[in-house]
């Protein structure tokens, strides 16, 4: 049987400083059969000529800066995978994270998207001295953020794009309209993604218009369910990426 191909979707804004290890790490998957198409959103740095060096190895595509949700978008319109995976582009996922997921597909048919746990780590060029000492900040926690997310792209169908609108909580948006669709969501029990913390995370820079940004999303879900709007099938328990320094909820990472 020929390994079924994943599309692996990497949006990128002046991200030339940590991209190459982000791609290393898909470069490196245990399941070889990848597309990898990096969306680069308007970088103003050496992105654009690091992207060039690549080659045939990846698809690169290019916009006017617009956000991840749109940069997201855009790779999904470019993917030919069965498969849709995404990776923001100071993050890093394991060898076997792919091919762990992907055999829960094949042992679960009816499995739309998969998750897994995900661990925050201190970038190794940040000075020890800007490290916070809370240990919380790197433990493996559940993962519901894109960074760890496999789907079959028929699910993108169904639930629809993220939405360009929201630019923090756009992944939580889509995965509770993917839960209230009743899609079939399960987590991985296992550490399979790296969240770098390098000081100039998106999460950290905008944490205010970040928490804002969750709290209308939430209002406007329970509002919705109070009306009778959909339940969840989906116990997501913790429904966190994870505390961060900054003290946000999950999103878009980078």
């Amino acid at each position: 049987m020929s390994m079924p191909l994943v599309s692996c979707i990497v949006p990128v804004r002046d991200g030339e400083r940590y991209l190459p290890e982000t791609l290393d790490s898909i470069f490196g998957q245990t399941h070889t059969a990848l597309e990898v198409i990096v969306v680069d959103d308007g970088s103003t740095d050496g992105t654009a000529a690091l992207l060039a060096g690549y080659g045939g190895r990846i698809v690169a595509l290019r916009q006017e800066n617009a956000g991840t949700p749109a940069a997201r978008n855009a790779g999904l319109k470019r993917a030919t995978g069965e498969f849709v995976a995404f990776l923001d582009a100071d993050d890093l996922w394991l060898p076997e994270k792919t091919a762990r997921q992907l055999a829960r597909f094949l042992a679960r048919p009816e499995l739309q998207v998969s998750f897994t746990l995900i661990r925050n780590f201190w970038s190794p060029d940040l000075p020890p001295g800007r490290r916070l000492a809370d240990e919380s900040l790197t433990r493996a926690v559940p993962g519901y953020v894109c960074p760890t997310l496999l789907a079959r792209r028929e699910a993108f169908r169904t639930v629809g794009e993220f939405d360009q609108a929201l630019q923090h909580s756009t992944e939580m948006a889509w995965i509770l309209a993917a839960a209230e669709r009743g899609l079939a969501l399960e987590l991985l029990p296992e550490v399979w993604v790296k969240r770098r913390l390098h000081g100039a995370n998106v999460s950290t820079l905008k944490a205010g218009d970040s928490q804002r940004e969750y709290l209308r999303l939430l209002k406007t879900w329970l509002d919705r369910r109070r009306r009778g709007g959909g339940a969840l099938t989906h116990d997501f328990g913790a429904f966190s990426a994870g505390p961060r320094p900054d003290g946000d909820g999950p999103g878009a990472g980078g």
